[in-house]
């Protein structure tokens, strides 16, 4: 079982920080993942001089997108956790 949520764990955080295909393949910015969206943001507030409410947004919109994941290993831990024991014993 640790082994399986480990590759849950990876196969989850590829997912959710994928960039590059969607940026290719959608066509319409309402379905940008929140990555996709986010660097738009930023590039927009670089442009534009610089807003800091915007880089403000881009921030929060940063620290928002990482809690699903965060949510995601906290409850997973436990099989990780019952997997190195698992290792750790001889005999």
């Amino acid at each position: 079982m640790p082994g399986i949520v480990t590759v849950l764990l990876f196969q989850l955080v590829a997912t959710w920080n994928n960039y590059f295909l969607p940026l290719i393949m959608l066509n319409s910015e309402s379905l940008f993942p929140v990555t996709v969206g986010l660097a738009h943001w930023q590039n927009a507030a670089a442009a534009g001089g610089g807003s800091q409410v915007l880089f403000s947004t881009v921030l929060t919109g940063s620290l928002v997108s990482i809690v699903p994941l965060m949510i995601a290993f906290l409850f997973l831990q436990r099989y990780w956790q019952s997997g190195l024991a698992t290792g750790g014993v001889k005999g």
